[in-house]
């Protein structure tokens, strides 16, 4: 249309020849002979146009006399929201376009259309700028890889990593996705950079996310434990927004196209040759030089500018665990995979969080450690007792005092009290039926000791054997009646209520 005002402003104002405008415009004379001729067949002037939009002059120019009549136009607006909804596609709207509509457009012109009208309605979108070291974004690949061989073959999922600032592409291969497995790939993920960028970018999946906000995210709590043991964040993209995340999108498109798919009819035997598979894949893409950078490669721009951006390893490896909350029950101990815990007996009622480690056991009151013990493998029978890790630091006094009377115990606190005493308690031991009665017995024996004495005691017993009676029934009743006896043996003494020989004279 410039061309158009250019020819008009020099025939109006200027008065110019058709050839004088040729020269002008530097346009063919068929062309400026056109236009003259659609500007007087239209009757239009300079300054009549002056305020005309393009669109305007170039439909009052350009109009198709008898053309047919337009077909009905679909609400692309429509289209493009039911485009988002799951499972529809643009070859089921344009069906049901057609039973509103029969003489509507058909197919390839439905599909022209509308891709013409989302170029013409495309939303702005935001250039960001990367820094070196800054992000790294991470995901899960779509494809997964079999591993096994025969009847033991099984899908393995596809962790992937990319670093935005130089594109560096990571991919770790595990059982699944859960949350071990999860954190487990971050490990290897920091191990192979030799560093940690400054935040993870996840998406909003469960072992990562257990409460998707922009404003205030709720970060899985073993996810947490490690972001922090790593001295990095996690800040997660929004809610089904990938493009977020555009380079781990990418990332993964390639992984998937270059990576998995080549080595898609390879059989691998564990985990760890399929790794070692991806990685040599991953070594051949990493360095290709990019299409932006010609003579520059993902791993040149990783290894000249971003790792010395990135945080330094810290000093201890992180140890991968899972975190449980439960409340304290009245036997103060904890559950962890069929094995119990114990707490001290204080924290009955209170709520506990739970790390279990591949190793140790740790349990949390408040932020502050309140046990420690080493993980323990359940057994076949849970009612064992070898199920159970019991700390008498833990065992409230009473708790503690019956676990400490064993017989053997019985027996020693016996013999510091003199021989007669423990030969006696060898004798109760050897006539019980179960050595626990015979203990039930010696603690009642310790029990007359305290309160009657060591040396009663041991005098008792002594008599006992001496009579050949090995019953505590018979030391009970002895030391009892001898405490019970007069003090005096010849007489009641001097009393005020007795009468005196005299009274009889």
């Amino acid at each position: 249309m410039r061309k158009i005002r250019e020819v008009l402003r020099l025939r109006d104002e200027h008065g110019a020849s058709q050839r004088q405008i040729v020269a002008a415009c530097r346009l063919p004379r068929s062309t400026v002979r056109d236009y003259l001729r659609r500007l007087r067949a239209a009757g239009l002037t300079h300054a009549a146009v002056a305020t005309w939009t393009d669109g305007e002059l170039e439909a009052r120019l350009f109009a198709r006399p008898g053309s047919p009549p337009r077909r009905p136009e679909p609400d692309w607006a429509a289209i493009a929201r039911e485009l988002g909804r799951r499972g529809v596609t643009l070859q089921l709207l344009w069906r049901e376009y057609l039973d509103d509509a029969p003489e509507g457009y058909r197919y390839t012109q439905f599909v022209a259309r509308f891709r013409a009208w989302q170029r013409a309605h495309q939303a702005p979108r935001l250039r960001r700028e990367h820094r070196p070291g800054e992000a790294v974004e991470v995901d899960y690949a779509g494809m997964t890889l079999t591993v096994g061989v025969g009847d033991a073959a099984r899908p393995a999922q596809v962790f992937v990593a990319v670093l935005p600032y130089s594109g560096l592409v990571f991919a770790d291969v595990t059982w699944s996705q859960r949350s071990a497995d999860w954190l487990a790939s971050h490990v290897r993920l920091f191990e192979a950079l030799g560093g940690v960028p400054g935040r993870l970018v996840p998406d909003n999946l469960k072992v990562g996310v257990s409460h998707a906000s922009f404003y205030d995210p709720a970060i899985n709590a073993d996810y947490l434990t490690l972001a922090r043991h790593y001295g990095t964040a996690v800040i997660p993209t929004r809610v089904r927004k990938p493009r977020d995340k555009a380079s781990v999108e990418n990332g993964v498109l390639q992984v998937e196209r270059r990576v998995l798919a080549v080595l898609r009819d390879r059989v691998f035997a564990d985990l760890a040759e399929a790794r070692t598979a991806v990685r040599e894949q991953l070594d051949a893409l990493n360095a290709e030089p990019l299409r932006s950078l010609a003579d520059r490669s993902r791993q040149a721009l990783f290894a000249e500018i971003e790792r010395g951006a990135l945080q330094a390893l810290p000093s201890a490896p992180f140890v991968i665990g899972t975190w449980s909350r439960g409340k304290v029950g009245a036997h103060y101990h904890v559950t962890v995979d069929g094995v119990a815990y114990s707490v001290p007996h204080r924290l009955i009622g209170a709520v506990v969080d739970v790390h279990a480690g591949p190793a140790v056991i740790q349990v949390f009151h408040r932020g502050d450690r309140v046990a420690c013990h080493r993980r323990r493998v359940a057994g076949e029978d849970p009612r064992a007792g070898g199920d159970r890790v019991t700390l008498d630091a833990h065992k409230p006094a009473k708790h503690k005092a019956m676990a400490d009377y064993t017989p053997a115990r019985v027996a020693a606190e016996l013999a510091a009290i003199g021989p007669a005493a423990a030969r006696f308690y060898r004798r109760i031991l050897a006539d019980a039926d179960h050595p626990l009665q015979a203990a039930r017995q010696g603690r009642g024996l310790l029990r007359l000791a305290a309160l009657h004495g060591g040396a009663r005691l041991e005098a008792t017993c002594q008599a006992a054997l001496e009579a050949n009676v090995g019953a505590y029934a018979y030391v009970r009743r002895t030391i009892e009646r001898v405490d019970a006896a007069p003090a005096e043996p010849g007489g009641a003494g001097a009393h005020a209520n007795l009468r005196g020989p005299s009274y009889y004279h």
